[in-house]
């Protein structure tokens, strides 16, 4: 219903010996042969999802390159994502968002250049990373938040029917993505796929009473060489309000500031409080 036909005339789940985990093989899926257990574990619930996923994204429509890997792998973790924001609930989607998150900043630590569209690398065994697919789809959850959830579907339907039974690349999936939002994307595929890095930023937030504004400081402190450019939404928690007041603001400098109107100092003030932005940030009140 959200991406377009099942191309195939069966799809088998098989338990094989011949896997640890699961193997996305068009129309049969192998899994390891403890994946059969009763127990229902949701690890094997999650690998379920996202290899039934590849019969789409993978299969259906395969990358041109092992370079564009995460054409398969990041869309596969990403709509593993998307179906349990169906089938569990919004809790359960961002659970696996934070978590997703938390995998690329621990492989971001030890490689801080690592890229997702490679450029032919030579170790084969380095064409799958975490970052492949855990960034792979924090990108996808980040440019659907840019162009907005509906035109994002649109997007991922076009370039579905349009490769589909055929090959594509990262520059196909953009074009499409472009067509459809009316955004130009260069900078975003850019950053975000063709660099490497991860922003860190570190805050500042202070309220002025006599002004009534709420003052922000943020500064990107990433050591990867380049810095990045992105919406960023601050969170305003009142008293009394379960829900924060959410503020966009646009970085695209090493340091910025930021003036909101508030009439009352606000109970607390967080970053990215709808868990859309792939970053790492301390943010604290300046205290007089």
């Amino acid at each position: 219903d959200y991406v377009g036909p099942f191309v195939y005339e069966k799809l088998a789940n098989i338990q094989s010996n011949s896997v640890g985990g699961g193997m996305e093989a068009a129309t049969a899926i192998l899994y390891g042969d403890k994946s059969v257990t009763g127990k229902r574990e949701t690890r094997w619930r999650n690998i379920i999802i996202h290899e039934v996923a590849h019969q789409w994204f993978g299969n259906a429509v395969t990358e041109y390159d092992w370079d564009d890997v995460w054409l398969s792998e990041g869309f596969a973790t990403y709509f593993t994502l998307l179906f349990r924001e169906h089938a569990y609930g919004r809790e359960d989607f961002v659970s696996g968002l934070i978590s997703s998150r938390d995998r690329v900043w621990k492989f971001y630590e030890k490689n801080k250049n690592y890229q997702i569209v490679h450029d032919n690398l030579s170790d084969m065994s380095q064409v799958t990373t975490s970052n492949t697919y855990q960034k792979g789809a924090w990108i996808l959850h980040m440019l659907r938040n840019l162009v907005g959830k509906e035109t994002f579907q649109k997007g991922i339907r076009n370039y579905y029917l349009r490769y589909l039974n055929s090959h594509a690349s990262t520059e196909d999936f953009k074009h499409e993505m472009e067509k459809v939002s009316g955004v130009d994307l260069d900078n975003f595929f850019e950053q975000w796929l063709y660099n490497g890095g991860h922003i860190v930023l570190d805050g500042m937030w202070e309220y002025d009473s006599k002004r009534k504004e709420i003052t922000i400081n943020l500064e990107q402190v990433q050591n990867s060489g380049h810095l990045f450019s992105f919406p960023i939404e601050f969170g305003i928690y009142n008293e009394g309000e379960v829900l924060p007041s959410v503020m966009q603001r646009n970085v695209s400098q090493k340091k910025s500031s930021y003036s909101i109107p508030a009439k009352l100092k606000p109970n607390r003030l967080v970053i990215d409080p709808r868990t859309v932005l792939l970053a790492t940030w301390t943010l604290k009140e300046k205290i007089k």
